[in-house]
């Protein structure tokens, strides 16, 4: 049985499904301690009684998350919608930018 051609094949794509970290991204990760309000009302930075750095875990609401994303792949998406092709993400993390990147 003869082999299909590359745009035979390529027109029975109709899902391209792609996963964030170390994908869509260089699979770094960024996290940066929000500020807490101090007593007084004014901000400070996160920390224990002692002056010592709280150990925040990554996913907690003091920690900002953000991550790099390529321009190349952002079009590659669209244009694969454009021809028709459904798209989406896979992710476990929970992330405020992938959700502002995927509406994007």
């Amino acid at each position: 049985m003869p082999k299909s051609s590359a745009q035979n094949r390529a027109r029975k794509i109709k899902l391209l499904l792609f996963d964030v970290d170390g994908v869509l991204t260089d699979g770094k990760l960024f996290f940066i301690p929000r500020a807490a309000p101090a007593e007084n009302g004014s901000q400070s930075n996160i920390s224990q009684a002692n002056g010592a750095p709280l150990d925040l875990p990554a996913s907690s609401p003091q920690m900002l998350e953000f991550k790099g994303f390529h321009a190349h792949d952002g079009v590659a998406i669209s244009l694969a919608r454009l021809g028709g092709i459904r798209t989406g993400l896979i992710t476990k993390r929970v992330s405020e930018t992938v959700a502002l990147r995927a509406r994007d």
